[in-house]
């Protein structure tokens, strides 16, 4: 499962139709599925959408996570004004800095625990 962001652009606060959910887990195709959807309205560079996609790469998560919101902002007339900027994976900055902290092991990147 990946945590992928789609900011968009257009003013904050913005409003999810009450169908949006839905739509963008039903666009999902082949071997990825969008499990959630958590508005963000208010960010700080503008409306973002975290979407929780399982697949099975990160590559096909980020993919199936974009071609779901072009479509839905092409085909949703609540959305008529807004515009993808950027889809792509969350940075967990902490679970990233843990993994610093502890180095560098093979076979273990960061924030995996050791075996």
């Amino acid at each position: 499962m990946y945590l992928i962001h789609a900011q968009l652009t257009g003013s904050p606060g913005l409003e999810l139709p009450d169908d949006l959910r839905a739509r963008l887990r039903a666009q999902a195709t082949g071997a990825a599925s969008i499990e959630h959807v958590t508005p963000h309205p208010d960010a700080h560079d503008g409306p973002v959408l975290g979407l929780f996609v399982a697949a099975p790469s990160l590559d096909e998560a980020e993919r199936a996570a974009e071609t779901a919101c072009l479509r839905v902002l092409r085909s949703h007339p609540a959305l008529a004004g807004y515009a993808l900027v950027r889809c792509g994976a969350a940075f967990v900055a902490p679970v990233f800095e843990a993994g610093l902290r502890r180095g560098p092991e093979r076979g273990h990147g960061p924030g995996l625990p050791r075996a």
